[in-house]
């Protein structure tokens, strides 16, 4: 069975029937309170949005309802392979299949490090041995210049 239930016009609660206060305006509309609370409210003309117990401060506080929220799906965009230029899509997509590999390129990139390391070991040595070479000269001369 379903109630037919009005509006406060103040406090926005549900009025059931056999309860509240009609009021009807000069200009000629129903008003329904809830309660006598209301219609005083409303009679000494207080702003319902102000007052904590109405359902109208609940609604621009953004109390009691807990709406979850959903994920949007978002759609990806599809890669489609077309011509650039004087390529046609189908060279475009032989090139691709012809790149090396992940494994290629860590090796291509090993060989390289193990190159870079072996001249620097290098250049350090050349570099060892010319200054191990002054510092002989160098020892010789002032052998020399005690003698004197």
């Amino acid at each position: 069975m379903v109630v037919k239930t009005d509006v406060c016009a103040f406090a926005e609660t549900k009025v059931y029937p056999g309860h509240g206060i009609r009021f009807i305006r000069k200009d000629g509309q129903v008003l329904v309170f809830a309660s006598s609370k209301s219609r005083a409210m409303y009679n000494d003309r207080k702003k319902p949005g102000k007052l904590v117990w109405t359902q109208t401060w609940r609604r621009l506080n953004k109390k009691g309802k807990t709406t979850v929220s959903t994920k949007r799906r978002t759609r990806r965009a599809h890669k489609v392979v077309r011509a650039v230029g004087a390529m046609t899509a189908d060279e475009i997509l032989r090139r691709r299949a012809t790149r090396p590999t992940a494994t290629a390129k860590t090796q291509k990139i090993k060989d390289i490090r193990e190159r870079r390391r072996q001249d620097r070991a290098a250049r350090r040595a050349a570099k060892r041995n010319r200054g191990a070479a002054r510092q002989s000269g160098g020892a010789a001369r002032n052998i020399a210049s005690r003698g004197r």
